[in-house]
């Protein structure tokens, strides 16, 4: 940072009241001498910047900060002049947690709002329940309840299970085509084989299919050790209504994952009244033992 050239009365009046005496009026011969050259030199060529540079040629009187020279080697003291402060880098300011976003925090699988995650947390939190309560209720529905007001069916002393549904919408599920698993599943599946609950593939597929489908769940990761029920089709069974009534017998279902809600029993494919106060008790369960997810295998 450079100060403009000092007045000639200024550089005067500074060596007169730092030379004393005769001393300074000796001095202030010279100085006025000198001051002519500093005039002349206030006339010459302009620098960059707008500065005022010196003729080529002219003697050095050049006033600058840190030293005042003027005249021939009459140096006096700056005035007092504080330093320019330079400006201090911003530093960054603190970090608000809030502020990150959750898919900077948390797996992609956590943040994708695909029903999966409402699932595991809902199996979760009905494993932790106590398994000796006799009013421990089913996701099935019971069947004898349809013809007045739709309830579940009560668990017995049955190990808790989740119900999967494997086929994409009213097709059985497709054994040739490449498998492509639900982002997270199978990490969120583990959670659930890890307090107690067993994880069961349904799908309308005949028995005979059961040792080829469990090496595909075995590929995807989604049941890697094999060791996942499976209710498939029996006999003459074709209906996957069959196979639901079948599940009640072996495990207290405490949800069901599927991609309709036919998935969930059968009767949502025969209702007369899609509003209708059947209908309505129904929707009550979506969300709550019912979910409505992504086939899990596409």
């Amino acid at each position: 940072m450079r100060l403009r050239a000092l007045p000639l009365a200024a550089v005067l009046a500074m060596a007169a009241t730092q030379l004393g005496g005769c001393v300074a009026a000796a001095a202030l011969v010279p100085l006025a001498a000198g001051g002519t050259m500093v005039g002349k030199r206030a006339g010459g060529t302009k620098g960059t910047a707008g500065q005022t540079a010196a003729a080529p040629g002219a003697p050095v009187g050049e006033v600058a900060v840190g030293e005042v020279t003027v005249g021939r080697g009459v140096a006096v003291p700056p005035p007092d002049i504080a330093p320019p402060v330079e400006d201090e880098p911003e530093q960054p300011g603190p970090v608000d947690p809030p502020a990150l976003s959750a898919a900077a925090i948390l797996p992609q699988a956590e943040v994708r709002d695909d029903g999966y995650a409402a699932m595991t947390a809902f199996v979760l939190a009905a494993a932790e329940a106590p398994k000796g309560k006799k009013e421990r209720r089913s996701a099935l529905l019971d069947q004898k309840s349809l013809a007045g007001v739709p309830r579940m069916t009560d668990c017995a002393g049955q190990r808790g299970a989740l119900l999967v549904d494997l086929d994409p919408g009213e097709k059985p599920f497709d054994l040739t085509d490449p498998p492509a698993p639900a982002p997270g599943l199978a990490d969120r599946l583990r959670a659930i084989r890890g307090t107690g609950t067993a994880v069961v593939w349904i799908a309308t597929l005949p028995e005979s299919a059961s040792r080829d489908l469990a090496n595909l769940l075995a590929a995807t990761g989604l049941d890697p050790l094999g060791i996942d029920g499976m209710l498939l089709l029996r006999g003459r069974e074709t209906r996957k209504q069959e196979l639901l009534n079948r599940a009640g017998e072996d495990w207290c279902v405490l949800a069901i994952a599927g991609d309709r809600k036919a998935d969930f029993d059968e009767v949502f494919d025969y209702l007369r009244n899609p509003d209708g106060p059947v209908a309505l008790a129904l929707e009550q369960h979506i969300g709550a033992g019912w979910f409505l997810v992504p086939p899990p295998i596409r």
